[in-house]
């Protein structure tokens, strides 16, 4: 009984740990859809506005939220294969 709510205590913790972040990354991605809504209704869509190097910018988080989800994925997979071991 002990051992399991010093687990559920360790998952609590683990679980608040990440509320700042989530937080944080809310409002920093809300302010930036807000800033792009007013920017749009202001000038429009972005004719001509961006460079190449601009695109590959823009890709970044295109790349990187896919490949972040397939490592996670992919350990939590090897975790639980190492658990029934």
């Amino acid at each position: 009984m002990a051992d399991a709510t010093a687990q559920e205590n360790e998952g609590r913790k683990a679980w608040r740990n990440l509320l700042v972040p989530l937080v944080g990354s809310a409002a920093f991605f809300s302010s930036s859809l807000a800033g792009v809504i007013r920017t749009y209704s202001k000038y429009g869509l972005p004719n001509k506005a961006f460079t190449l190097s601009d695109y590959f910018l823009l890709s970044l988080p295109f790349l990187i939220v896919p490949l972040t989800l397939h490592e996670t994925l992919i350990q939590t997979k090897e975790a639980e294969l190492d658990a029934v071991e």
